[in-house]
């Protein structure tokens, strides 16, 4: 600059004008030249920095897995900006169509409308055929937020611009979350207990129906309930201490007068707590069981009356139970291929090998159908299933025949061929038996029931009748005037107190039976005079004069250890029955001395020319309530009491009766030794 203007200065011959036009023009250029070295820095710049906003654009577009579409509205025609959303090379607006599920095709065309309309991005979600032109119903659910381009400052939109997201998988979690919540709700809805919701602070929050009928809301936010909290409520008043919620479960009888309740309840207090062990939530469960209380104390009741019924029916299914669980058995396994039944006695190597044709021949009922069945096992043992079969004994030396349980489980392979069943054995003969032996007991016991009834619809009408004659002909005695005439009346008013003692005896003994309390007290007493004293009274019971009792004493003495009380009561029964049944002819009562079995005893024998018994009645005489003729007074009893007594003395009884019409003779054997003086 300093030579251009030495240079300016030493030219005098210059205009000073253009001189400084010059200057100026220099400076202009500098400035020019100054500022579009600028402007080309700032173009280069904004260059780069567009450049660079465009590789995060792409790699976040990459990454978040979304589509960006263009549809250029005057050509309906949308290609792909971003992934391959559309087919390669783009699609016509009314082809992409056919791909939207046809319930979301006008929702979609809205969709588009509005953006048209307003320059404003609009969102939606809608159905989209992924498997495009093949048409399988792939679904999948795309959300769309779209914008509309429209040219400058002109109001008509040229493309609409999409970005396409693929929410398939969050929208089908949150429909099964949905769904998952309506299936609780429904199941809380339904629940046969009473549930309710309350916060940290035991405010009710919400309750189910069944809650609501138990504690009789009435209303759908009832203020006793929603304004009280759970510490408040009557039946918890007491027993959540310092208003602290804590797992509960009890049971009691819930009373809340205000709204009439008044029940049996079984009631459960559950918090719950977040990660941080904080309170969040109170669950609070109640189920009426004011009818499950009444049929327990029913059932109760019911168990205390049938325990002394049942205590027979107990023992015979515990002995039942120890059969089952010591029963023998085996493990088994059929092979279809090699057509073999295994036995295993153990888990190891099989016991025994037998083919299926030895197999079937082990069986006695149906052989010919078990047979048919092995020829095709495929549809015959292709399902679990369980039999009982008499058989010959199949893993016991033996040749009785015996009751075997088979439980039969089909197997195969992995391409579900059938290959053979296996399963368990169980040799349950003893079981069976058993079975029968119960059903039999079971039928004693209700005929003995049928016989206790029996006894006493007759025992009322037998202990009637004694008393009635006493109380009757007692009243007749103070009218009589003759001394013959009141002491026929005293005689008659004796027998039937003798034959009302004799009732009370009958049921005192039985009950002595019944409760296992009879004794047997041997003591050294002379049998020969104390059976003609015992002769003595019963003859005064034979009072028919067609009728002759007979006494058999064969030894003026014989001394011997025994019970007499107990043989007296025996003879007394045998006189008694004998004299009921006997219209003419004889009584004999009598004694011998007898060995049995090595033992020497004592026979005693009552003889009649009675009605006799009918053989087919005779195995059941010496049972309890036992009664052949209904017309004839007695329980039932004095035999059935003679059996126990003989049982106890470790003797025998029973009687001979060649039948109806032709007497009878029931004796009794005891074991007993002479002893000399």
């Amino acid at each position: 600059m300093n030579i251009l203007l030495a240079t300016i200065q030493q030219s005098t011959g210059i205009d000073k004008i253009s001189v400084l036009i010059t200057i100026v023009i220099f400076v202009a250029f500098i400035f020019g030249w100054v500022i579009n070295r600028i402007t080309l820095l700032r173009i280069r710049h904004n260059s780069e920095r567009i450049k660079d906003l465009s590789t995060i654009m792409q790699r976040t577009l990459g990454t978040s897995n979304n589509f960006v579409v263009r549809l250029n509205l005057q050509k309906r025609f949308a290609v792909n900006l971003h992934g391959d959303f559309l087919p390669e090379g783009g699609i016509g607006f009314e082809e992409s169509l056919d791909y939207i599920h046809p319930e979301d095709q006008q929702m979609y065309t809205e969709f588009l409308k509005s953006m048209t309309h307003e320059n404003k991005t609009a969102e939606c979600t809608f159905r989209w055929d992924w498997s495009t032109s093949k048409h399988e119903g792939d679904w999948r659910y795309i959300h769309d937020v779209g914008i509309a381009e429209f040219a400058g400052n002109q109001k008509i939109p040229l493309n609409i611009l999409c970005t396409l997201t693929d929410k398939t998988e969050e929208i089908l979690k949150e429909q099964e979350e949905q769904n998952l919540t309506d299936r609780y709700r429904l199941f809380f809805e339904q629940g046969i207990a009473g549930l309710a919701f309350y916060d940290k602070d035991g405010q009710l929050l919400y309750a189910n129906e069944k809650m609501r009928e138990i504690l009789k809301f009435q209303s759908e936010d009832d203020p006793y309930y929603f304004n009280r909290t759970l510490y408040d409520l009557p039946t918890l008043r007491y027993v959540l201490d310092n208003r602290q919620a804590e797992e509960l479960y009890f049971c009691t009888r819930s009373v809340v007068v205000e709204r009439g309740v008044n029940c049996y309840t079984e009631l459960r207090v559950h918090p719950i707590y977040d990660d941080s062990q904080q309170l969040v939530y109170i669950t609070f469960s109640i189920r009426d069981i004011t009818k499950e209380r009444e049929l327990y104390l029913q059932n109760k009741k019911n168990e205390i009356e049938l325990r002394q019924a049942n205590e027979n029916i107990k023992r015979l299914e515990t002995e039942l139970q120890y059969l089952m669980d010591t029963c023998d058995m085996r493990f088994w396994r059929t092979s279809i291929k090699e057509r073999t039944f295994s036995i295993y006695k153990g888990m190891s190597m099989p016991a025994t090998i037998i083919t299926f044709d030895e197999f079937t021949n082990l069986f006695v009922e149906d052989q010919d159908k078990i047979v048919e069945k092995f020829k095709d096992v495929n549809s015959a043992y292709s399902k679990p299933a369980t039999y009982l079969h008499h058989m010959k004994p199949i893993f016991h030396n033996s040749d009785e025949l015996q009751w075997n349980m088979i439980d039969s489980v089909p197997y195969f392979d992995e391409n579900g061929q059938f290959l053979g069943n296996y399963g368990v054995i169980r040799n349950v003969t003893d079981l069976i038996e058993k079975q029968e032996r119960l059903k039999e007991e079971t039928e004693r016991a209700n005929e003995s029931g049928l016989k206790k009834s029996t006894f006493m619809a007759n025992m009322t009408h037998e202990i009637r009748t004694p008393l009635n004659a006493i109380v009757g002909f007692s009243d007749v005695l103070p009218m009589l005037s003759t001394p013959e005439e009141k002491q026929e009346i005293i005689k008659v008013i004796m027998n039937n107190c003798d034959m009302l003692l004799r009732l009370v005896n009958d049921i005192l003994a039985i009950s002595s039976l019944s409760s296992g309390e009879i004794e047997i007290i041997p003591a050294k007493v002379d049998f020969a005079k104390s059976f003609d004293s015992t002769c003595i009274s019963l003859a005064q019971r034979v009072q028919n004069p067609n009728v002759a009792f007979v006494k058999d004493n064969p030894l003026e003495t014989f001394v011997t250890v025994l019970d007499y009380g107990r043989i007296q009561q025996v003879i007394t029964n045998f006189v008694t029955n004998a004299v009921k049944y006997t219209q003419q002819g004889h009584i004999k009562v009598g004694y011998k001395l007898e060995e049995r079995a090595g033992k020497h005893g004592l026979y005693l024998y009552c003889e009649d020319t009675g009605a006799g018994i009918p053989k087919e009645d005779q195995a059941k005489v010496f049972e309890r309530f036992v009664k052949l003729n209904d017309f004839v007074q007695g329980t039932g009893l004095g035999l059935s009491i003679c059996k126990a007594i003989a049982d106890n003395c470790q003797g025998e009884i029973g009687l001979f009766s060649e039948g109806e019409g032709h007497g009878s003779t029931f004796w009794l054997w005891i074991p007993c030794e002479k002893i000399e003086n």
